[in-house]
């Protein structure tokens, strides 16, 4: 298990979730459980016990559990930690920065995807974990929950600014400290001026609080809540229009919205509003397509997209395309950040080889344990891994 990518989530995630965890929760509220720097040195102390004829070996498991009886010897410090099964779990990977770093990552995805801003159940999770793992290692951690306590703030100011100068605020936004955060996606294009106006208006009122800070927007991040026409099958199987409320991404909102302007676009006048790359829209696209908003045709021009009609709808009936993978979701991009980890080491390791020479495995291996630290990548990889790497 501790070679899969996904055990340590996993654990993190049964170490947090008051519900379903289970025996890891319960493990992170004993009262009795000692910090893990705590617990690593303890372990150093004993294994540096000098032997002796009175050695005796510690109790099995099942001894300890209570389900073998009379039991004969005393009880080492080792084996009183053996209930610690968090002790153990970082043990088993040697450093419990992984943990923390994992933890960063999924506590990242859950602030960004609470919309009400609500963050007690995280800072009661957070306390716990900074008994075990230790204050400095949850700092960025603890930066992270603050800067959505103050985005609330900040949404409460503009909120009651713009009840007194418009109808009412559209634009809600998570104000983070990039540099505590994990790193998280962002995907350059244009906004459709008119959700560019509101998020606009809403930086001025910012900007009006916070001077001289101003926003920059992670464009690929966020939700946008929307009413469209569509078509739908009625209860007896007929195509009928209708007004449904979809939760997308802010890039499909501004695609569609493009069509409020003409009815029928290409996939290349799409690409230059957007400044995005045509294959890009595309599959942007396949979302509004499934919908049954737009529908897509090939022409002598490429690629088109209009608006649906009901006498165009029913040739589309059961037909589906493949699914966009950014319909909406909030996400620190863990596939993207693994990705930019892998370039950063093959730039590394070209560098090497470039100044160096041809290198030995094991030479290549602790050089880049030394560049690598202290940088936004994490380096864990065994000589073994390294060879199939390169």
């Amino acid at each position: 298990l501790k070679g899969r990518e996904d055990t340590i989530r996993c654990i993190v995630t049964s170490l947090t979730d008051e519900e379903n965890g289970g025996e890891l929760y319960e493990e992170l509220k004993r009262q009795d459980a000692k910090p893990l720097d705590d617990a690593q040195l303890l372990d150093e102390e004993d294994d540096e016990t000098q032997p002796s004829f009175d050695w005796m070996p510690p109790p099995s498991i099942l001894n300890r559990r209570g389900v073998i009886s009379g039991q004969i010897g005393t009880i080492t410090s080792v084996s009183r930690r053996s209930g610690d099964t968090l002790s153990m779990l970082v043990g088993i990977y040697g450093s419990k920065d992984l943990f923390v770093n994992e933890y960063r990552n999924m506590l990242a995805d859950k602030l960004l995807n609470n919309l009400d801003y609500n963050t007690d159940k995280e800072v009661h999770n957070l306390e716990l974990l900074k008994l075990r793992f230790g204050d400095l290692s949850l700092r960025t951690a603890e930066v992270m929950i603050k800067d959505i306590d103050e985005s609330k703030r900040i949404h409460s100011n503009v909120r009651s600014t713009f009840q007194s100068r418009y109808q009412h605020n559209e634009v809600d936004a998570a104000i983070i400290s990039h540099i505590f955060w994990p790193k998280l996606s962002n995907e350059e294009y244009k906004y459709h001026p008119s959700l560019q106006e509101k998020i606009d208006r809403f930086s001025t009122e910012f900007r009006k609080l916070k001077n001289p800070r101003k926003l920059v927007w992670m464009k690929q991040l966020g939700t946008v809540d929307l009413e469209v026409e569509a078509y739908e099958n009625d209860p007896e199987g007929k195509l009928v229009s209708s007004i449904k409320s979809v939760t997308c991404s802010p890039v499909h909102a501004s695609l569609l919205a493009n069509f409020e302007d003409k009815s029928d676009w290409t996939s290349e006048e799409l690409s230059t509003q957007m400044g995005m790359p045509e294959e890009t829209i595309r599959k942007r696209m396949t979302f509004w397509i499934n919908q049954r908003v737009l529908k897509s045709h090939q022409d002598e021009s490429g690629l088109r997209y209009s608006l649906v009609s009901a006498c165009e709808a029913e040739p589309n009936d059961g037909d589906t395309y493949e699914e966009d993978d950014h319909q909406g979701q909030i996400s620190y991009a863990g596939t993207n950040h693994n990705q930019d980890a892998t370039d950063a080491f093959e730039s590394y390791i070209c560098g090497m080889l470039s100044n160096l020479g041809s290198l030995r495995l094991n030479r290549i291996h602790s050089m880049l344990k030394s560049f690598v630290a202290g940088s936004d990548h994490q380096y864990d990889k065994t000589p073994q891994q390294l060879a199939i790497f390169l």
